[in-house]
């Protein structure tokens, strides 16, 4: 397994030593036309944006990155485990994921306009999609 450097380029926070490096987050409305043009892109983009947040509040990511070990010993159990056989992630449980939320905000409410959203608009929170199997396609995005 490696990574290739584009890859690490698309996903926020993953240090590429001294290759230069910018974080780009689409914005609303290239979101949206990206869930009219190519729904499965969306969902995978999303999916995968969901699990590397629950990996960095997991980890304690703070102003460093996460480093690359630490997203994919998210991602596969048992890898720095030489005698047990390496997992995929498996389904958060919703006690998992209650704490994680009490730990942050569970949710986010607008108060002016944001980018394309109105006041009052409320957010749930990421963790959620932690309790969904991560699907073939979002994981083998990583790689």
């Amino acid at each position: 397994m490696g990574f290739d450097l584009h890859e690490m380029y698309e996903i926020p926070g993953l240090v590429m030593g001294n290759a230069p490096y910018e974080k780009y987050v689409p914005s609303t409305k290239e979101l949206h036309l990206l869930k009219k043009d190519d729904s499965l892109v969306y969902e995978t983009y999303w999916e995968v944006l969901c699990h590397f947040n629950n990996c960095s509040q997991a980890t304690n990511w703070r102003s460093g990155g996460i480093k690359q070990m630490t997203w994919v010993s998210y991602l596969f159990y048992s890898l720095n485990n030489k005698t047990s056989p390496i997992t995929r992630l498996a389904p958060s449980t919703d006690e998992e994921i209650e704490e994680w939320i009490n730990a942050s905000t569970s949710s986010y409410t607008t108060e002016s306009n944001e980018d394309t959203f109105k006041p009052d608009v409320i957010f749930e929170s990421f963790h959620h999609q932690a309790t969904v199997p991560i699907f073939d396609r979002a994981l083998l995005t990583n790689f």
